[in-house]
């Protein structure tokens, strides 16, 4: 088990990037050409999810150190201030967020999105799961006893309130260059979207 969380964990971007290149590589759903509001839906939940995911991206780079972006498992402390406070997973979490965010942009209101929605659920509860496993066995009784008070995932809207525990250890601006490569690639990957959706409309 170990073993395969370790390269579950490893090769986490690579395989975000294959489900990005299935992604794009389904119909794109047309943009709306009538009135009728339940054609704009798609891209209302978008935009929310695309919102939530990055702010809440944004306030957790502001709490956790740069060992997230290296290919193993590595935590110098247990971080439980900020969006930690109030779920294990604030990242993750926010990846889940802007990744449906795309499918539901691309997919509209496709059948093919009823296909993408579980898989990157499980591809993200893996993750989760695999890094409490680290977790645990690190921290042990610290990480048990903060496990208790704070789920897997955010169970309430007060995970976007951010109002908990330490001031932030980065500015807002700081956090936000510390992803600059995420960043680069969402625009990259909607820009693409967009010209995809473009291109069917001729």
């Amino acid at each position: 088990m170990r073993k395969a969380s370790a390269i579950l964990y490893r090769f986490r971007g690579y395989i975000l990037a294959l489900f990005a290149i299935a992604l794009i590589a389904c119909p794109a759903a047309p943009f709306p050409q009538g009135k009728n509001i339940s054609e704009f839906v798609p891209y209302i939940a978008a935009l929310f999810l695309y919102a939530c995911g990055i702010a809440l991206r944004i306030r957790a780079r502001q709490y956790i150190g740069q060992h997230t972006r290296g290919s193993t498992h590595t935590a110098d402390e247990l971080v439980t201030d900020g969006p930690y406070a109030q779920c294990r997973h604030p990242l993750y979490t926010s990846n889940l967020f802007i990744a449906l965010g795309a499918a539901s942009f691309h997919l509209g209101t496709s059948q093919l999105f009823v296909l993408f929605a579980p898989a990157l659920l499980l591809f993200e509860f893996a993750l989760a799961r695999a890094e409490d496993r680290f977790l645990e066995e690190k921290f042990g009784d610290t990480w048990r006893t903060w496990a208790l008070r704070t789920p897997m995932v955010p169970s309430r809207v007060a995970i976007f309130t951010f109002k908990s525990g330490s001031a932030p250890r980065r500015t807002f601006l700081q956090a936000f260059k510390a992803d600059a490569s995420t960043w680069f690639w969402f625009v990259f990957f909607n820009l693409i979207i967009v010209l995809l959706k473009l291109h069917g409309l001729r």
